[in-house]
């Protein structure tokens, strides 16, 4: 989810600045930020009293996330974990074009930003997507299972609706014998309605694995979900037919929001924001 395209990729991105204006009732300011024009008098930006927040040039991006390398070249064989729906986010942006996505993932590069081939995702999401293209659909929470590759095509399998506390599971599970991977997510309690997606890996190595929150065409912090923060547990990271003992590395790579990751016992860890920021 990371280009406006009819695919759109969940890979790492760098930082887009937008060059239009949310809509024509917004001005640019110094500053790079959009002012609502009921709040800008002789050229100066009003901030207090205007009813109306400043926007930000929008980016698309993992903005929050964890991240773990297998400890070997032989990469990781399981991961699961599991999380909770949270609430509609505020903010759905310009036309509804802006996206929010929680996932727990496995991809190849080692953990090296933009070096990655293929990500494996069971994503929950909200708005827009290459899997996800009806607007109908896109003021709802609904989860997926993705397969991303290089050229940023999504590979999807259905789509499944979820509802504001459901607890979603995501699993990928390589095959006893070659390479063949199932990414699985289902909400607890319907597990007969799993999106699953089986993929061959071919010679690919999975070896760095995540837990993110990624953001499309993000102008506010409101267009992330008020709670302020989303947890992974029961994670389960194996290489081989070992259990291994999870060591996070907290990424943040937008921060306007406060955005932070919390690693707490046994392989737990959250992502945090402040949505009134």
């Amino acid at each position: 989810m990371r280009f406006f395209a009819t695919l759109i990729s969940l890979l790492p991105a760098s930082f887009v600045v937008s060059s239009s204006l949310p809509s024509s009732d917004y001005s640019s300011m110094p500053g790079g930020r959009f002012y609502h024009n009921s709040c800008i008098a002789s050229g100066v930006a009003i901030e207090e009293p205007c009813p109306y927040k400043p926007l930000a040039s929008y980016y698309s991006d993992w903005t929050v996330y964890a991240q773990s390398v297998a400890p070997d070249d032989s990469g990781f064989t399981y991961m699961s974990s599991t999380f909770t729906v949270p609430s509609i986010p505020l903010n759905h942006g310009p036309a509804k074009q802006s996206s929010v996505y929680i996932f727990n993932g496995l991809e190849d590069g080692g953990g090296v930003h933009g070096k990655a081939s293929v990500i494996l995702q069971p994503v929950l999401q909200y708005g827009k997507s290459g899997c996800l293209l009806n607007p109908a659909k896109w003021s709802q929470w609904y989860i997926s299972s993705y397969v991303v590759d290089g050229n940023g095509r999504a590979h999807c399998a259905s789509t499944v609706p979820v509802e504001v506390g459901d607890v979603i599971t995501g699993k990928m599970e390589k095959s006893a014998s070659g390479n063949v991977w199932n990414v699985t997510t289902f909400a607890v309690g319907r597990e007969d309605e799993a999106s699953v997606n089986t993929v061959d890996m071919g010679d690919t190595i999975l070896d760095a694995a995540y837990a993110t929150m990624e953001g499309m065409v993000v102008y506010t912090c409101d267009t992330y979900p008020g709670e302020g923060r989303v947890e992974f547990t029961d994670n389960v990271l194996r290489a081989g037919g070992k259990d291994l003992d999870i060591k996070w590395k907290e990424e943040v790579r937008h921060d306007e929001c406060g955005q932070a990751v919390e690693v707490g016992e046994g392989g737990d860890v959250a992502l945090v924001w402040d949505p009134e920021l």
